[in-house]
């Protein structure tokens, strides 16, 4: 029996390679958790140990090719299922693809990890809606309580708590560089 895999070209077995160690690390958590910061950080690490690595942020993917979407229960599917696709592309291309989504339904989270696979790694950002309102980075909150913004996620529009998440951090404890050395040393690194 034969045991080698035959490579047309180098740039086959470093696909080959690259694709049975990257991963998606699908981030979520309500607004104001820190997953975009963590994501910008942990992308920092891929960087300098030379790897390629993309993020995939939910406020930049509604402002392109998700712009066409509302808040809607379906559009907000939607919006999940094509991040997912796109990092599904990246993937296959060998990079490393961290997603910073609010992703609030576990139907979402169970189509996300059926696109992705054995590639998807969920990481909970759980930060008590009480932290994420008083750090209010874009001002949603504020928005929320003088009734500018309706729908939105943990006020008036659910998010269910994740139950099959591979990890959770808590950024009450942990900083944004800590948080992102954990995801790091526990499922980049492993």
């Amino acid at each position: 029996m034969n045991n080698f895999i035959c490579f047309n070209s180098p740039k086959q077995r470093t696909r080959s390679i690259e694709k049975r160690m990257n991963k998606c690390i699908w981030l979520l958590g309500l607004s104001g958790a820190g997953k975009s910061s963590i994501s910008l950080e942990l992308k920092k690490m891929f960087i300098s140990k030379g790897l390629k690595c993309l993020v995939l942020d939910g406020d930049i993917l509604r402002k392109g090719i998700n712009s066409n979407l509302g808040f809607s229960e379906a559009d907000r599917f939607e919006n999940i299922r094509r991040a997912a696709e796109i990092a599904k592309l990246f993937l296959e291309e060998g990079y490393w693809v961290i997603v910073a989504m609010i992703t609030p339904m576990e139907d979402m989270r169970t189509n996300s990890r059926q696109i992705l696979q054995d590639q998807y790694v969920e990481v909970f950002i759980d930060t008590p809606i009480e932290v994420c309102m008083e750090r209010d980075p874009k001002g949603l909150y504020q928005q929320v309580k003088e009734k500018q913004i309706k729908h939105f996620t943990g006020i008036d529009s659910p998010f269910e708590i994740p139950q099959y998440a591979h990890w959770v951090i808590d950024t009450r404890l942990d900083s944004v560089k800590d948080s992102a050395e954990i995801i790091w040393k526990n499922i980049v690194s492993y």
